[in-house]
């Protein structure tokens, strides 16, 4: 559960796609407001900052962590606008989290290029999948002791096997500061059943998105283009989208030749989610919604330890 979107890929664990994701997401912005989370997460740092007490803390960090953080994106631009606003950061702590070595290094490679980020008392960057956050060894010391738990770019709907979501929230609610801390967790719109819409898109609708065909220039590798493939158009298969393409790291030489470098096939699977399973996971792990947020192109389900 990253900034890659949840995508299955024969070359996991790879320099390249780590930066592709990067690119990607920067591509985005422009196109899908793929960073309008910022202004959520900020509003959502001022408040947690507003609710903290020296004493209830004991004196440590207001600890900030972004589960399935991908290349850092989120806590780089929560960084960034906090400066921008005057916000004091040196008693804050980031904590990053995601399955992928190769996100992990380009987060740390995101810090650096980052000078807001040398703002931040304490970041720290984990090796660990979203299923397994309590056994990670720093986040055994911080049961009870997150302030603001966050899970972007909807997540939460490439959890799509029986079980996985309660065992998610449930490990969120241990983490979860007693009655100060707060869980946000953004879930596509598109990927979402509510009161007001209650069918999924339709079978026959054209999601061009995912399988256009798309290039990007490396700024990390001299002469490296990223090209996406379509391999097919999205499949919706009751409640899971299936969409297959194909990423190729070219290199350019001198003489105009192209040499395939690396060859992804990626698929990515994502779940559609009634918001009354949801909230029935909600109240299962022992979390509490306590506010929706609506946006573009997600929702944001606000959520607190159940007293």
């Amino acid at each position: 559960m990253s900034d890659s979107k949840g995508c299955r890929s024969n070359s996991d664990d790879s320099a390249y796609l780590a930066e592709y994701y990067d690119l990607q997401v920067k591509a985005d912005v422009t196109t899908l407001n793929a960073q309008g989370d910022a202004k959520v997460y900020l509003s959502a740092l001022k408040r947690q900052m507003e609710s903290y007490y020296p004493l209830d803390h004991h004196g440590e960090h207001l600890v900030v962590l972004d589960v399935g953080t991908g290349t850092g994106r989120v806590l780089a631009n929560l960084a960034t606008d906090a400066v921008r606003e005057s916000i004091p950061l040196s008693n804050v702590e980031f904590i990053g989290v995601d399955k992928e070595p190769s996100m992990i290094h380009r987060a740390l490679a995101v810090q650096r290029e980052t000078p807001s980020m040398s703002h931040i008392g304490r970041i720290d960057w984990l090796v660990g999948g979203v299923l397994h956050l309590l056994s990670a060894e720093l986040l055994e010391t911080h049961i009870n002791q997150v302030d603001l738990l966050l899970s972007a770019s909807g997540g939460v709907n490439l959890l799509f096997r029986a079980g996985e979501l309660v065992r998610f929230f449930a490990q969120a609610a241990a983490l979860l500061r007693p009655r100060s801390g707060r869980f946000y967790l953004s879930v596509k719109k598109d990927l979402l059943l509510t009161k007001s819409t209650t069918k999924p898109m339709n079978e026959n609708t054209t999601d061009t998105g995912s399988c256009e065909r798309h290039e990007f220039p490396s700024e990390l590798h001299e002469g490296i283009i990223y090209r996406q493939l379509p391999i097919e158009s999205p499949v919706l298969d009751g409640i899971i989208k299936r969409t297959l393409y194909q990423l190729q790291v070219i290199k350019r030489t001198d003489a105009g030749r192209e040499e395939i470098v690396e060859e992804s096939h990626i698929e990515c699977v994502q779940r559609i989610w009634k918001e009354s399973e949801l909230l029935e996971c909600f109240k299962e792990a022992g979390l509490e919604c306590v506010g929706i947020i609506h946006a573009s192109h997600e929702t944001y389900y606000v959520l607190k330890q159940t007293e």
